[in-house]
């Protein structure tokens, strides 16, 4: 093999996730490949979800069930799976995904380094996620309930995954290891829901599929879209964010349940949960959402401020955050 497969790992992330390429390096070096490749893994299972345009459903769930079995820990020739996945990788639109996809073989082998036990862990969230996107991809969601469970399904996995490997990897008392696993889905929740919230102008535009609850929200696809009835697609959003909010005193549970061992782990727990919270302020009562140009987003500033000190931003804003909330 001519490409070493850790440097082409580290490389495409960069393409891939801006936010991710940041805050990764972050993490202790005990966990920093682990969570990378676990990323890169989920990734690929996530193109096949979410980047195929027009959706072709038993395709998709092919190619998902395919990346959930290579990275099994099953002694079985990967070959044709492999073959097949990069094959159907050209309907990828975007560069970048279509590359990583189609180089799945390199992440395999990069994953094969790991310690098998975290191999398992990850395998385990990685089928859980699967299951429960392909239960998404033809099911629309009409609830709260049911944006909560398209969230543990896409998020809450991740969290699971990063829980119980720093719980195998590093020594946490009972109470802690507790408080981890009870608020893990909390905050992938908390982060897939903000993204959900921003990003609702472009799903409806150029999306096959949105995940607001519009039929709890009372409010219709096109209603969302007119200025003219700004009002339903304000109080639309309101809800949406008030729910959001409900997530916000496990982020700080979570975080202070951390040991301190975990410098790399808390920041970048800080981090990604500080832009969120950035992103919330922005979002709140902001008919952009809806109607402006591009999406919406923190200022420049803001990010500077929260890569300066995020522990310190994540907590004084979390605060503000739930206070603001009673």
């Amino acid at each position: 093999m001519t490409v070493d497969p850790m440097k082409f790992a580290r490389k495409i992330l960069k393409k891939v996730s801006r936010s991710f390429a940041l805050t990764i390096p972050m993490l202790d070096d005990e966990i920093k490949d682990e969570v990378l490749l676990t990323y890169l893994q989920d990734r690929i299972l996530d193109n096949f979800e979410d980047e195929i345009h027009p959706p072709d459903l038993q395709l998709q769930k092919n190619m998902m069930d395919r990346v959930s079995r290579i990275f099994s820990t099953s002694d079985y020739d990967r070959s044709q799976d492999f073959k097949i996945i990069k094959e159907n990788s050209q309907l990828i639109e975007k560069n970048s995904l279509q590359e990583l996809t189609e180089n799945i073989d390199l992440i395999y082998h990069s994953y094969q380094s790991l310690d098998l036990k975290v191999q398992e862990i990850s395998h385990k969230w990685l089928q859980e996620m699967n299951q429960g996107m392909q239960k998404y991809l033809n099911k629309e969601v009409k609830t709260f309930s049911e944006l909560d469970e398209y969230c543990y399904y896409v998020a809450g996995t991740v969290g699971g995954f990063l829980t119980e490997t720093i719980i195998y990897k590093f020594e946490i008392i009972e109470k802690n290891r507790q408080v981890l696993l009870n608020n893990f889905n909390e905050a992938g929740l908390f982060l897939q829901k903000v993204n959900l919230i921003r990003d609702i102008r472009d799903d409806l535009e150029n999306r096959d599929k949105h995940f607001w609850p519009l039929k709890e929200l009372g409010v219709s696809e096109k209603e969302l879209s007119d200025p003219q009835k700004k009002d339903k697609a304000m109080s639309a959003l309101t809800e949406m964010l008030s729910n959001l909010k409900k997530h916000i005193p496990a982020l700080k549970q979570y975080y202070f349940a951390l040991p301190d061992e975990l410098k790399g782990y808390k920041k970048f727990f800080a981090v990604n949960n500080a832009l969120g919270l950035a992103t919330l302020d922005e979002l709140e009562a902001n008919p952009d959402v809806f109607y402006g140009n591009k999406p919406v987003k923190t200022s420049k500033l803001t990010f500077l401020n929260i890569m300066r000190a995020p522990e310190k931003y994540f907590l004084s804003h979390s605060s503000q955050s739930e206070n603001n909330e009673l």
